[in-house]
């Protein structure tokens, strides 16, 4: 005969790593609304913000221009902003597909904090103010983009609308995964912890 439960010593500890989780990721947010929006320099970012962005997302770009290399300058140009976006956004389908209610907003916040990351890179090839890893003479990629496709002008609009949308969804995100947690709480899907003994 079959046993389901669903501990209940779990529950409460699980919801709250879920809040903690969350209320983690809306810190993260209230730090990358801020430094997002307007480079600053001489400004320091906060540590933990620097240390996530550096050491994670921006090889997550680089790994992009790698991936398009050999498709053209536009492509290679766009690579790595397309893949820093797409690759959490992967997951969060990935997530969505495995109706995980945890690592799909998770993922879905990292899609829009390197939106609003990106953006940051849109703001900036008027001015080209932006430190870049292997300094300016490797080249500004959305500088070269929308001089490209003679947009510079509108950069700072087209920013405000990749700033945005990736701000509007890592709000949701946070918001659904918060949801989802007290859902789960108060509605526990009961855990398979034995098999069917055969006869």
């Amino acid at each position: 005969m079959p046993v389901s439960s669903y501990a209940g010593s779990e529950r409460p500890v699980s919801l709250g790593l879920k809040i903690a989780l969350n209320l983690f990721l809306l810190v993260y947010l209230y730090q990358s609304a801020y430094v997002f929006y307007e480079y600053r320099p001489g400004e320091h970012w906060p540590f933990l913000f620097w240390i996530i962005r550096n050491s994670i997302f921006l090889f997550i770009h680089e790994g992009g221009h790698g991936l398009f290399m050999f498709f053209g300058r536009v492509l290679h140009s766009l690579g790595g902003s397309f893949w820093q976006i797409m690759f959490p956004f992967i997951s969060f389908l990935i997530g969505v597909r495995k109706r995980s209610t945890v690592v799909a907003p998770f993922a879905l916040f990292w899609t829009g904090v390197n939106m609003m990351d990106v953006s940051l890179y849109m703001r900036d090839a008027p001015v080209m103010q932006l430190p870049l890893l292997g300094g300016h003479k490797s080249g500004h990629d959305w500088r070269f983009l929308f001089g490209e496709f003679d947009l510079l002008d509108s950069a700072g609009d087209l920013a405000d609308v990749m700033y945005f949308g990736g701000l509007l969804i890592a709000i949701g995100s946070i918001v659904a995964g918060l949801w989802f947690a007290v859902q789960r709480y108060l509605h526990p899907e009961p855990l398979a912890m034995h098999q069917e003994a055969e006869n």
